[in-house]
């Protein structure tokens, strides 16, 4: 397609403290193979204090492709509802200041939602790039069918049309019909909205050739954190969309909710002491037995961090889910 027969694109960069990486995410924005004149960069701070908005001024000073909107308190879907509201572009690409794109990234993007009138959001599986030892290890629990099940970061690379994609492309238009980014969800927005456009009959596709590279978390305690936050997040998902749920968005809380219950019910009775021995030998068993088929693959070294890593997620996340419901039921 022609240049001039392009359409315009308008990126949204929610931010947050992202000094360290902004500018290599602004960057390969820039660099994309996309005309520059028909992309416009729209990056919404929610209040950071690290030196993430004096960059951004910096960049938009030398480049008129790049504005700074937000303010202190805008989480990450006010921040896309801002960016929306002041769009220009028929196409909306929803990027994470945590990581960067590949060159080809908008223009694959629009390609393909130009293919097919019924595919509403384009995206692919994000590839970690992580940056120390920690941090692969965590990028390996996340990459796992044990770590997080099957979906798109875990099926192979192949396309496919699927629930949901992380930093979608999106078609403007889409959300006169669905509505805007559910801004109560500081976390799990992306799949909120996605399964809105799923029950509204369009179609997400998902293709390894779009690629979003992102930094994993580099501690054990960021990494339960996130998790602990999606847990959170996903009961209010669940909450809004009852038809969202699937048994394994449950395993890991009833996992932990089992440990629970033994460890309270052996005051009961001596037998509970075999039952949490099981649960937590059963738990483990697997956990080394996944982190040894890794290692063989990526280097014996992660074999004592991935089962930190493995804890981490679903502890996190069960965890979190527990307490999604704590505030749903009691609050």
């Amino acid at each position: 397609m022609a240049d001039e027969a392009l359409p315009f694109v308008t990126v949204i960069m929610p931010t947050l403290n992202e000094a360290g990486f902004i500018e290599r995410a602004i960057k390969s924005l820039l660099e994309n193979n996309y005309p520059p004149d028909k992309v416009e960069i729209l990056v919404v701070d929610g209040g950071s204090k690290d030196g993430t908005v004096e960059i951004v001024r910096k960049m938009a000073d030398k480049s008129p492709n790049i504005k700074l909107l937000g303010g202190p308190g805008v989480n990450c879907p006010a921040a896309m509802n801002i960016g929306i509201k002041n769009a220009k572009g028929e196409i909306i690409c929803k990027i994470d200041g945590h990581g960067y794109v590949d060159r080809d990234f908008i223009r694959l993007g629009v390609s393909y939602l130009q293919s097919d009138a019924t595919i509403k959001c384009t995206g692919g599986p994000i590839r970690p790039v992580p940056r120390d030892f920690v941090g692969k290890s965590n990028a390996l629990a996340r990459s796992s069918v044990f770590g997080v099940g099957g979906g798109i970061n875990t099926v192979g690379e192949k396309p496919q049309f699927t629930d949901t994609v992380q930093c979608g492309i999106y078609r403007k238009e889409l959300f006169d019909t669905i509505g805007l980014f559910d801004e109560s969800l500081q976390f799990g927005e992306d799949e909120e909205i996605n399964w809105r456009i799923i029950k509204a009959g369009y179609k997400i596709y998902c293709t390894p050739e779009i690629k979003f590279y992102f930094y994993p978390r580099e501690s054990f305690r960021g990494f339960y954190r996130q998790y602990f936050n999606y847990g959170r997040a996903r009961v209010k998902v669940f909450r809004k969309h009852k038809d969202f749920l699937r048994a394994k968005h449950l395993v890991p809380s009833v996992f932990v909710l089992s440990i629970l219950a033994s460890g309270i019910l052996l005051f009961l009775h001596p037998m509970f002491l075999w039952v949490l021995l099981i649960i937590i030998a059963a738990y483990l068993s697997a956990s080394i037995f996944f982190s040894v088929l890794i290692s063989q693959q990526q280097g014996w070294q992660y074999l004592c961090a991935l089962p930190v890593s493995f804890a981490c997620l679903h502890f996190g996340y069960g965890i979190g889910f527990l307490k999604g419901v704590w505030d749903f039921l009691f609050k």
